[in-house]
């Protein structure tokens, strides 16, 4: 389970299994020109991640995304759960153009 959820030790843990199926879920990339690491980071947290590895991977429930530095940005590799992918990069980029402003 992802760090950024916690375990009631009861039902409610199995209904996030369904979101743990590694068959279910599709990977994109997309590449944010003048955001940095840690506002990629920071974005990716105000979505519900919890940091696994500081300013390069954020995990949720059912999503993770990878954070690949660039000249002038940085590249955001989504690996979600096919009904929460195009949410979620809806979601980022949303708040992504208001933190490049």
């Amino acid at each position: 389970m992802p760090i950024s959820t916690s375990s009631f030790g009861d039902e409610r843990d199995k209904q996030y299994s369904e979101y743990e199926r590694a068959e279910q879920y599709t990977q994109e990339t997309m590449e944010f020109p003048g955001l940095s690491d840690a506002q990629a980071e920071a974005l990716l947290k105000k979505l519900g991640g919890g940091v696994v590895e500081k300013y390069k991977q954020v995990e949720g429930i059912g999503w993770k995304a990878l954070i690949n530095p660039l000249a002038n940005g940085v590249a955001v590799t989504f690996d979600a759960h096919d009904e929460l992918l195009d949410d979620l990069l809806r979601r980022f980029e949303e708040l992504a153009e208001k933190a490049i402003g």
